[in-house]
């Protein structure tokens, strides 16, 4: 389901504005995000941004999102953006989001070309790394929570399994990595409305 029409009430499914509102979306609550919380990864940040949208947008309930299957999902929808730079993981989120509408995957590269290079020149070093088997390097190079890369990464290492076995039950039984993300995410979407910040308009 896209959160395009959930979002922005009453807007036309052809109209452009979708795609710059996305891009300006999820910028802003990256930002704000960072802002509030600045000693959580990226990755953390990402997932905030994308829960705060789906939360708002109606396209998930809290409680959806609080389930291990579903924040498991989310964790791994979120994963490549996180192995990019700082300036390009907001922007290429929202090209993710874009791309699975189907009525602005193909506009996007017809009226937004800037955009579309842009998605695919960034993206080019995510999916170097996927083909090469460097991923996991790539994201441990701008994220440091070990549990995360366990977590995505199916990691067996006796090292990481002997650091973390305590906490691995109590994460799992808590609903793993968004559950305790939630208070987070509480946060930033009550900034929002505080603020008054527009998201996707």
């Amino acid at each position: 389901m896209g959160f395009f029409s959930k979002i922005i009430p009453g807007m036309s499914k052809s109209s452009d504005k979708r795609i710059e509102g996305c891009v300006q979306a999820c910028e802003n609550l990256y930002k704000l995000s960072v802002s509030m919380f600045p000693d959580k990864d990226p990755h953390e940040h990402l997932v905030i941004v994308l829960c705060t949208i789906w939360t708002r947008s109606g396209v998930f309930k809290e409680s959806e999102i609080d389930k291990p299957s579903q924040s498991r999902e989310i964790v791994a929808y979120t994963l490549l953006p996180a192995c990019l730079p700082p300036e390009n993981r907001a922007r290429v989120l929202a090209y993710k989001l874009i791309m699975e509408e189907k009525d602005l995957s193909s506009c996007i590269s017809k009226k937004y070309p800037e955009y579309y290079k842009e998605y695919s020149e960034t993206s080019k070093s995510i999916w170097d790394a996927k083909r090469n088997g460097s991923l996991e390097d790539l994201y441990c190079r701008y994220n440091k929570n070990k549990l995360h890369r366990m977590i995505l990464f199916n990691q067996e290492k006796k090292n990481i399994e002997k650091q973390y076995s305590e906490n691995h039950n109590k994460t799992y039984a808590q609903g793993n990595i968004v559950s305790e993300m939630i208070r987070m995410i509480g946060q930033v979407s009550k900034t929002v409305t505080q603020q008054r910040i527009t998201l996707c308009i």
